[in-house]
């Protein structure tokens, strides 16, 4: 009995692409950055994943991550936490999925979603998906919402449910 096998090109290039491999994996990382020598974030991951070789260059943390937002006296000022996030290097735009949840812990706000961008460099946090913001005082719900990065001044973009207004 014979056996005789095609070495289709196209077959053999897809089953051997190395582009679409991590460039290398990291297990429980831990890592800061900072400005001027003070450290602004600190983030923990189970692991992270880098493609470098793809056309768009990424960091994806299929367990998620937790992250701490610090003042320059080096107190949390807040966190964030999911379960997967995907980092684009050359944009600097973070997205979080997967029962997000940021804190402030100076003004006691708390955001909820299920889809979240981080723009690091115009220094933004949005969504256009389902939020719901917990303040001292109320529960407030919407589809989108922008942020400042310090999630101190913010804006759901098509509130839903009861809204207390405030007598002047």
């Amino acid at each position: 009995m014979f056996v005789c096998c095609k070495n289709d090109i196209e077959t053999v290039n897809r089953i051997t692409e190395t582009n679409k491999l991590p460039s290398f994996i990291v297990t429980n990382l831990e890592t800061c950055f900072s400005d001027s020598g003070v450290v602004k974030i600190k983030i923990y991951a189970p692991e992270l994943v880098r493609y470098d070789k793809t056309e768009v260059q990424y960091d994806e943390y299929p367990q998620g991550i937790n992250v701490e937002f610090f003042n320059d006296a080096m107190q949390v000022t807040g966190t964030l936490k999911c379960n997967y996030a995907k980092y684009l290097i050359a944009d600097e735009i973070w997205e979080a999925k997967s029962d997000v949840e940021v804190n402030s812990f100076e003004k006691e706000e708390k955001i909820n979603t299920e889809l979240l961008y981080w723009d690091m460099k115009k220094e933004i946090i949005y969504s256009d998906k389902f939020v719901r913001i917990t303040t001292a005082d109320e529960i407030l719900f919407g589809e989108g919402f922008e942020s400042n990065q310090e999630f101190t001044k913010w804006k759901i973009l098509k509130p839903t449910g009861t809204i207390k207004i405030k007598d002047e």
